[in-house]
């Protein structure tokens, strides 16, 4: 933007920042630090007392169906509370912590908070807290997406479980065969011979699609994602390839998709006790499998099992937080963000709250 009116981009944004924005003046600088939290521990780095950004807390933007989750910003992790309907943000804090988050909220007006009647939240045991605590009325919806994400990364890890087999074996392989090297380059030398260096090979069965086992492993991450009806020709021929060499995996697989198929849309709305039949079912074969990674996710879900059953009562997820992060994301990619975080927030807020 700035060459096309002949100023140099840096000197824009400083005559913006300084001059237009209104960022430098007092009322803004005391607006965006208010709320901030000085804790006891100070700074490795500084040596003074550490500093809770807070730089929103809107009582305004409160609503009776709020969602909350985490985001990434300048190497802390921040918690956003927004509002599901209007997408406003009431609270932003570079803060996970349940007492912290609850000095903050005790901020909001008694009526707002008691007046929130759905909370979606992923399973961080902070929101769990903070919620049952700060917002009395309100019912818990865990997030599907996340809960999809766990049982994703519980089939991944047996995929690079098995890869991972093979990458030692090629790592093993090249040390015998870099010693192997150093050894013969010792003989050359004693002998004063002339060494001529060997290039490293390392042969791999090829398998049915013309790929190693290794590149097998690899390029199927993708196709795990997803049901089979919805894989193309050549994930249809890699997935036969790949359950036919790793039957766990293909094991997983099979849960994941009923799992899927379980938290499906479909059934929202039908009686619980039909739904936690279908669970049951579904708790039963993940048993009989005695596979780690699919019995901890098979813990994690009865751990968490009443806020992923309130999902059936209306389909709530937190799919509005996940698009307000992505638009945080895309926010502070164009406007170098991390780079002057005060001045981020400033903007955050005329965007966000």
């Amino acid at each position: 933007m700035g060459e096309l009116v002949g100023v140099a981009h840096g000197k824009l944004y400083r005559w913006y920042k300084d001059h237009l924005s209104g960022f430098t003046k007092p009322d803004s600088q005391k607006k965006l630090h208010q709320h901030d939290i000085v804790r006891s521990e100070t700074d490795r780095k500084t040596g003074k007392p550490e500093v809770v950004r807070v730089p929103i807390l809107k009582s305004e933007n409160m609503g009776p169906d709020m969602c909350i989750d985490e985001k990434y910003i300048g190497g802390e992790f921040y918690t956003l509370l927004a509002n599901r309907q209007t997408g406003k943000i009431a609270l932003m804090a570079g803060t996970q912590n349940t007492v912290e988050l609850c000095e903050l909220m005790v901020k909001f007006e008694l009526d707002k908070r008691f007046g929130v009647k759905y909370l979606t939240r992923d399973l961080l045991n902070a929101y769990d807290w903070t919620g049952r605590q700060m917002f009395l009325n309100a019912e818990h919806i865990a997030d599907k997406f996340h809960i999809l994400q766990h049982l994703f990364d519980a089939v991944q890890s047996i995929r690079i479980y098995h890869r991972n087999v093979y990458l030692t074996k090629r790592r093993q392989a090249y040390e015998a065969f870099k010693a192997k090297e150093a050894e013969r380059k010792r003989n050359c030398q004693s002998m004063n011979e002339t060494f001529h260096p060997a290039v490293f090979q390392h042969k791999e069965e090829r398998l049915e699609n013309g790929e190693t086992n290794r590149e097998l492993l690899a390029r199927s991450v993708h196709l795990l994602y997803k049901f089979s009806g919805q894989w193309n020709s050549s994930q249809s021929t890699r997935a036969e390839i790949l359950f036919k060499h790793y039957p766990d995996i293909h094991t997983a697989y099979k849960l994941c998709c009923s799992f899927r198929e379980w938290y499906s849309k479909e059934y929202i709305g039908q009686p619980i006790k039909k739904i936690m039949k279908r669970l049951d079912i579904w708790f039963d074969k993940v048993k009989s499998t005695g596979m780690e990674e699919m019995l901890n996710f098979k813990s994690l879900v009865e751990r968490h099992l009443g806020v992923i059953l309130n999902y059936f009562n209306d389909g709530r997820t937190n799919a509005n937080a996940e698009s307000l992060n992505a638009k945080i994301q895309r926010f502070l990619q164009a406007n170098n963000g991390s780079r002057d975080l005060d001045f981020t927030f400033f903007r955050l807020t005329s965007f966000f709250a």
